[in-house]
Protein backbone atom coordinates (compact mmCIF):
# COMPACT_ATOMS: atom_id res chain seq x y z
CA UNK A 1 0.00 0.00 0.00
CA UNK A 2 1.56 3.51 -0.75
CA UNK A 3 0.78 6.54 1.01
CA UNK A 4 -1.74 9.11 -1.61
CA UNK A 5 1.07 12.01 -1.59
CA UNK A 6 -1.69 15.28 -0.97
CA UNK A 7 0.12 16.05 1.90
CA UNK A 8 4.08 16.06 2.89
CA UNK A 9 2.96 16.56 6.92
CA UNK A 10 -0.47 15.85 8.49
CA UNK A 11 -2.08 17.93 11.10
CA UNK A 12 -1.70 15.30 14.01
CA UNK A 13 1.07 14.46 15.57
CA UNK A 14 -0.36 10.53 16.10
CA UNK A 15 -0.90 10.44 12.40
CA UNK A 16 2.32 12.02 11.43
CA UNK A 17 4.15 9.46 13.59
CA UNK A 18 1.63 6.61 12.02
CA UNK A 19 2.85 7.64 8.34
CA UNK A 20 6.45 7.64 9.72
CA UNK A 21 6.51 4.23 11.52
CA UNK A 22 4.74 2.62 8.13
CA UNK A 23 6.96 4.00 6.03
CA UNK A 24 10.02 2.73 7.89
CA UNK A 25 8.06 -0.78 9.20
CA UNK A 26 6.97 -1.46 5.37
CA UNK A 27 10.47 -1.19 3.86
CA UNK A 28 12.27 -3.90 6.07
CA UNK A 29 8.97 -5.84 5.65
CA UNK A 30 9.41 -5.36 1.99
CA UNK A 31 12.46 -7.36 1.70
CA UNK A 32 11.20 -10.44 3.95
CA UNK A 33 7.73 -10.37 1.92
CA UNK A 34 6.03 -9.80 5.08
CA UNK A 35 2.86 -7.47 5.00
CA UNK A 36 1.76 -8.41 9.04
CA UNK A 37 3.84 -6.36 11.39
CA UNK A 38 3.31 -3.31 14.25
CA UNK A 39 3.64 0.16 13.42
CA UNK A 40 2.83 2.06 16.92
CA UNK A 41 2.61 0.84 20.30
CA UNK A 42 1.38 3.32 22.41
CA UNK A 43 4.50 6.38 21.86
CA UNK A 44 2.36 9.06 22.18
CA UNK A 45 0.97 9.09 26.05
CA UNK A 46 -2.51 10.80 24.42
CA UNK A 47 -2.80 7.97 22.07
CA UNK A 48 -3.06 4.80 24.53
CA UNK A 49 -3.45 2.43 21.37
CA UNK A 50 -1.41 -0.01 19.48
CA UNK A 51 -1.45 -0.42 15.85
CA UNK A 52 -1.26 -3.53 13.95
CA UNK A 53 -0.98 -3.35 9.61
CA UNK A 54 -2.48 -6.81 8.07
CA UNK A 55 -2.01 -6.67 4.23
CA UNK A 56 -3.37 -3.29 3.75
CA UNK A 57 -5.98 -3.43 6.77
CA UNK A 58 -5.44 -1.94 10.34
CA UNK A 59 -6.11 -3.42 13.60
CA UNK A 60 -6.18 -0.26 16.34
CA UNK A 61 -6.52 -1.73 20.29
CA UNK A 62 -7.30 0.11 22.43
CA UNK A 63 -6.15 0.23 26.19
CA UNK A 64 -8.94 1.11 28.50
CA UNK A 65 -8.29 3.18 31.72
CA UNK A 66 -11.07 1.68 33.44
CA UNK A 67 -13.99 -1.20 32.95
CA UNK A 68 -16.55 -0.49 30.32
CA UNK A 69 -14.49 2.30 28.65
CA UNK A 70 -14.90 2.53 24.60
CA UNK A 71 -12.89 3.89 22.29
CA UNK A 72 -13.42 8.00 22.90
CA UNK A 73 -14.41 9.79 19.79
CA UNK A 74 -12.05 12.47 19.74
CA UNK A 75 -9.20 9.33 18.80
CA UNK A 76 -11.53 6.98 16.58
CA UNK A 77 -12.16 10.37 14.62
CA UNK A 78 -9.41 11.27 14.34
CA UNK A 79 -7.82 8.02 12.98
CA UNK A 80 -10.19 7.56 10.46
CA UNK A 81 -9.72 10.55 9.20
CA UNK A 82 -6.66 10.46 9.17
CA UNK A 83 -6.13 7.37 7.39
CA UNK A 84 -8.75 7.78 4.96
CA UNK A 85 -6.84 10.58 4.09
CA UNK A 86 -3.13 9.58 3.58
CA UNK A 87 -3.52 6.06 3.11
CA UNK A 88 -6.67 6.10 0.88
CA UNK A 89 -8.87 3.20 2.78
CA UNK A 90 -12.28 3.18 3.74
CA UNK A 91 -13.61 2.71 7.13
CA UNK A 92 -13.94 -1.37 6.13
CA UNK A 93 -10.37 -1.54 6.23
CA UNK A 94 -10.10 -0.09 9.97
CA UNK A 95 -10.85 -2.32 12.78
CA UNK A 96 -11.32 -1.50 16.47
CA UNK A 97 -10.43 -3.64 19.35
CA UNK A 98 -10.79 -2.56 23.30
CA UNK A 99 -8.24 -4.22 25.39
CA UNK A 100 -8.84 -4.09 29.00
CA UNK A 101 -7.32 -6.77 31.73
CA UNK A 102 -7.82 -9.60 30.70
CA UNK A 103 -10.67 -12.12 32.38
CA UNK A 104 -9.58 -15.97 32.45
CA UNK A 105 -9.81 -17.27 28.51
CA UNK A 106 -10.42 -14.17 26.86
CA UNK A 107 -8.65 -14.55 23.86
CA UNK A 108 -11.14 -17.40 22.87
CA UNK A 109 -14.11 -15.92 23.05
CA UNK A 110 -16.04 -15.07 19.70
CA UNK A 111 -16.72 -11.41 19.11
CA UNK A 112 -18.83 -12.17 16.32
CA UNK A 113 -19.66 -14.52 13.32
CA UNK A 114 -18.71 -13.13 10.13
CA UNK A 115 -15.82 -15.90 9.23
CA UNK A 116 -14.37 -12.86 7.26
CA UNK A 117 -11.18 -14.41 6.41
CA UNK A 118 -8.20 -12.71 4.29
CA UNK A 119 -4.57 -13.84 3.46
CA UNK A 120 -1.46 -11.88 5.06
CA UNK A 121 2.16 -12.98 4.72
CA UNK A 122 5.02 -13.01 7.16
CA UNK A 123 8.63 -14.36 5.68
CA UNK A 124 6.95 -15.17 2.51
CA UNK A 125 4.19 -18.02 4.32
CA UNK A 126 0.63 -17.47 4.43
CA UNK A 127 -1.82 -17.40 6.66
CA UNK A 128 -5.29 -16.68 7.15
CA UNK A 129 -6.18 -13.42 9.43
CA UNK A 130 -9.59 -12.64 10.90
CA UNK A 131 -10.13 -8.97 12.84
CA UNK A 132 -13.37 -9.50 13.46
CA UNK A 133 -14.27 -12.72 15.07
CA UNK A 134 -11.38 -12.91 18.20
CA UNK A 135 -10.12 -10.92 20.11
CA UNK A 136 -7.14 -12.33 18.60
CA UNK A 137 -6.41 -12.58 15.20
CA UNK A 138 -5.06 -15.67 14.18
CA UNK A 139 -0.94 -14.03 13.88
CA UNK A 140 0.72 -12.88 17.33
CA UNK A 141 2.91 -10.75 15.64
CA UNK A 142 5.34 -10.40 18.31
CA UNK A 143 6.10 -14.30 18.18
CA UNK A 144 7.97 -13.29 14.66
CA UNK A 145 11.34 -14.07 16.00
CA UNK A 146 11.13 -16.71 18.25
CA UNK A 147 9.05 -18.05 14.85
CA UNK A 148 11.68 -17.78 12.85
CA UNK A 149 14.33 -19.30 15.34
CA UNK A 150 12.27 -21.90 16.12
CA UNK A 151 12.17 -22.78 12.16
CA UNK A 152 16.17 -22.49 12.05
CA UNK A 153 16.28 -25.48 14.62
CA UNK A 154 13.63 -27.67 13.20
CA UNK A 155 15.44 -28.81 9.46
CA UNK A 156 14.28 -32.39 9.34
CA UNK A 157 13.09 -33.15 12.55
CA UNK A 158 9.83 -34.52 13.92
CA UNK A 159 8.36 -31.57 15.86
CA UNK A 160 5.61 -31.72 17.99
CA UNK A 161 3.65 -28.66 18.72
CA UNK A 162 1.59 -27.81 22.14
CA UNK A 163 -1.38 -25.59 22.33
CA UNK A 164 -0.80 -25.02 18.68
CA UNK A 165 -3.30 -22.36 18.12
CA UNK A 166 -3.64 -21.39 14.44
CA UNK A 167 -0.14 -23.55 14.16
CA UNK A 168 2.11 -20.68 12.76
CA UNK A 169 5.17 -22.18 14.67
CA UNK A 170 3.87 -25.42 12.76
CA UNK A 171 3.69 -23.70 9.10
CA UNK A 172 7.27 -22.22 9.78
CA UNK A 173 8.66 -25.59 10.80
CA UNK A 174 7.15 -27.37 7.80
CA UNK A 175 8.65 -24.11 5.37
CA UNK A 176 11.77 -24.73 7.34
CA UNK A 177 12.37 -28.73 6.38
CA UNK A 178 10.61 -30.71 9.29
CA UNK A 179 10.29 -34.43 8.93
CA UNK A 180 6.95 -33.91 10.06
CA UNK A 181 4.89 -31.85 12.28
CA UNK A 182 2.24 -32.87 14.74
CA UNK A 183 0.03 -29.68 16.03
CA UNK A 184 -2.45 -30.33 19.17
CA UNK A 185 -5.00 -27.88 20.47
CA UNK A 186 -8.07 -28.19 22.34
CA UNK A 187 -9.98 -26.19 20.25
CA UNK A 188 -11.74 -27.53 17.34
CA UNK A 189 -11.74 -23.71 15.74
CA UNK A 190 -8.07 -23.65 15.85
CA UNK A 191 -7.09 -26.95 14.78
CA UNK A 192 -9.15 -26.61 11.86
CA UNK A 193 -7.65 -22.51 11.30
CA UNK A 194 -4.36 -24.85 11.23
CA UNK A 195 -5.27 -27.32 8.97
CA UNK A 196 -6.09 -24.90 6.44
CA UNK A 197 -3.25 -22.42 6.92
CA UNK A 198 -1.10 -26.07 6.18
CA UNK A 199 -2.82 -26.34 3.38
CA UNK A 200 -2.46 -22.96 2.08
CA UNK A 201 1.22 -23.06 2.01
CA UNK A 202 1.10 -26.58 -0.13
CA UNK A 203 1.95 -28.70 2.43
CA UNK A 204 0.83 -32.27 2.66
CA UNK A 205 -1.15 -32.91 5.50
CA UNK A 206 -0.05 -36.70 5.63
CA UNK A 207 3.37 -35.14 6.89
CA UNK A 208 1.65 -32.21 8.88
CA UNK A 209 -0.86 -33.47 11.05
CA UNK A 210 -3.40 -32.07 13.79
CA UNK A 211 -5.05 -33.08 16.39
CA UNK A 212 -7.52 -31.75 18.93
CA UNK A 213 -6.68 -32.59 22.12
CA UNK A 214 -6.24 -31.50 25.83
CA UNK A 215 -2.55 -31.08 25.55
CA UNK A 216 -1.80 -32.56 28.88
CA UNK A 217 -3.84 -35.89 28.07
CA UNK A 218 -2.03 -36.16 25.04
CA UNK A 219 1.00 -35.99 26.43
CA UNK A 220 0.09 -39.18 28.97
CA UNK A 221 -1.28 -41.11 25.89
CA UNK A 222 1.96 -40.26 23.89
CA UNK A 223 4.45 -41.33 26.80
CA UNK A 224 2.14 -44.51 27.16
CA UNK A 225 2.73 -44.76 22.99
CA UNK A 226 5.88 -44.45 23.56
CA UNK A 227 6.36 -41.61 21.04
CA UNK A 228 9.32 -39.43 20.43
CA UNK A 229 10.40 -36.49 19.10
CA UNK A 230 12.91 -34.23 18.11
CA UNK A 231 11.48 -30.71 18.88
CA UNK A 232 8.84 -30.01 21.03
CA UNK A 233 7.20 -26.54 21.08
CA UNK A 234 5.35 -25.37 23.69
CA UNK A 235 3.35 -22.14 23.69
CA UNK A 236 0.48 -22.21 26.32
CA UNK A 237 -1.78 -19.96 27.33
CA UNK A 238 -0.79 -18.15 30.95
CA UNK A 239 -4.96 -19.62 31.93
CA UNK A 240 -7.13 -21.66 30.28
CA UNK A 241 -10.24 -23.36 31.89
CA UNK A 242 -12.27 -25.33 29.60
CA UNK A 243 -14.96 -28.58 30.35
CA UNK A 244 -12.57 -30.56 28.12
CA UNK A 245 -10.55 -30.63 30.44
CA UNK A 246 -10.05 -32.81 34.15
CA UNK A 247 -8.16 -29.30 35.49
CA UNK A 248 -7.50 -25.70 35.08
CA UNK A 249 -4.18 -25.20 33.49
CA UNK A 250 -2.01 -22.27 34.74
CA UNK A 251 1.36 -21.95 33.15
CA UNK A 252 3.00 -20.41 36.43
CA UNK A 253 2.54 -23.45 38.43
CA UNK A 254 1.78 -26.75 35.77
CA UNK A 255 5.16 -25.28 33.41
CA UNK A 256 7.20 -27.77 35.34
CA UNK A 257 4.62 -30.68 34.96
CA UNK A 258 4.57 -29.97 30.94
CA UNK A 259 8.13 -29.12 30.41
CA UNK A 260 9.26 -32.80 32.50
CA UNK A 261 5.92 -35.09 30.67
CA UNK A 262 7.49 -33.77 27.28
CA UNK A 263 11.17 -34.09 28.10
CA UNK A 264 10.75 -37.53 28.26
CA UNK A 265 9.45 -37.63 25.17
CA UNK A 266 12.58 -36.07 23.18
CA UNK A 267 14.36 -38.49 21.08
CA UNK A 268 17.62 -38.56 22.41
CA UNK A 269 19.88 -36.25 24.45
CA UNK A 270 20.18 -33.69 21.30
CA UNK A 271 16.26 -33.29 21.49
CA UNK A 272 14.86 -29.88 22.50
CA UNK A 273 12.06 -27.81 23.92
CA UNK A 274 10.98 -24.58 22.65
CA UNK A 275 9.33 -22.73 25.04
CA UNK A 276 7.27 -19.64 25.34
CA UNK A 277 4.50 -17.65 27.60
CA UNK A 278 3.09 -14.43 27.89
CA UNK A 279 2.96 -14.18 31.33
CA UNK A 280 4.10 -11.30 33.18
CA UNK A 281 4.53 -12.90 36.37
CA UNK A 282 6.18 -16.03 34.59
CA UNK A 283 9.40 -17.62 37.12
CA UNK A 284 10.71 -20.72 35.52
CA UNK A 285 10.75 -23.41 38.30
CA UNK A 286 14.72 -23.57 39.16
CA UNK A 287 14.32 -27.62 40.26
CA UNK A 288 14.03 -28.05 36.83
CA UNK A 289 17.86 -26.83 35.98
CA UNK A 290 18.57 -30.35 38.30
CA UNK A 291 18.44 -32.35 35.01
CA UNK A 292 17.75 -29.69 32.51
CA UNK A 293 20.15 -26.57 30.73
CA UNK A 294 17.45 -23.87 30.11
CA UNK A 295 18.46 -20.99 28.22
CA UNK A 296 16.16 -17.47 28.44
CA UNK A 297 16.74 -16.34 24.85
CA UNK A 298 13.59 -13.82 25.14
CA UNK A 299 15.85 -11.08 24.33
CA UNK A 300 16.41 -12.56 20.78
CA UNK A 301 12.57 -12.52 20.46
CA UNK A 302 11.44 -9.29 20.66
CA UNK A 303 10.70 -8.14 17.07
CA UNK A 304 11.04 -4.32 15.94
CA UNK A 305 8.00 -2.15 16.80
CA UNK A 306 7.32 -3.69 20.53
CA UNK A 307 8.29 -1.34 23.02
CA UNK A 308 7.55 -3.46 25.70
CA UNK A 309 10.67 -5.97 26.11
CA UNK A 310 8.28 -7.95 28.30
CA UNK A 311 5.83 -8.97 25.98
CA UNK A 312 6.70 -12.50 26.29
CA UNK A 313 9.41 -14.70 27.53
CA UNK A 314 10.97 -17.98 25.73
CA UNK A 315 13.27 -20.04 26.67
CA UNK A 316 15.36 -23.35 24.72
CA UNK A 317 15.51 -26.46 27.15
CA UNK A 318 17.34 -29.10 26.58
CA UNK A 319 19.10 -32.22 28.72
CA UNK A 320 22.00 -32.00 30.80
CA UNK A 321 25.08 -32.99 28.87
CA UNK A 322 23.66 -32.51 25.01
CA UNK A 323 25.88 -31.08 22.56
CA UNK A 324 25.18 -27.64 22.36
Amino acid sequence: MALIELVKEYDNPFINRLIKNYRHYRKSAGRTDTDCFRIYDRDIPEFPLTADYYAGKFLFQYYSKSPGEEVPEEISGIVSEGLKTVFGISDDDIFWKVRKKRALLEQYEKMSESRDFFTGKENGISFFINLKDYIDTGLFLDHRPAREIAATMSGGKTVLNLYSYTGSFSVYCAKAGAKSTLSVDMSNTYTEWASENMKLNGFDLKDHQFIREDCMKYLERAAKEKLKFDMIIIDPPTISRSKKMDEMFDVNKDHSDIIRRSARLLNGRQGLIFFSTNSRKFKMDEQLRSDLEIQDISTRTIPEGFRDKKIHKVYLIKQKGAAK
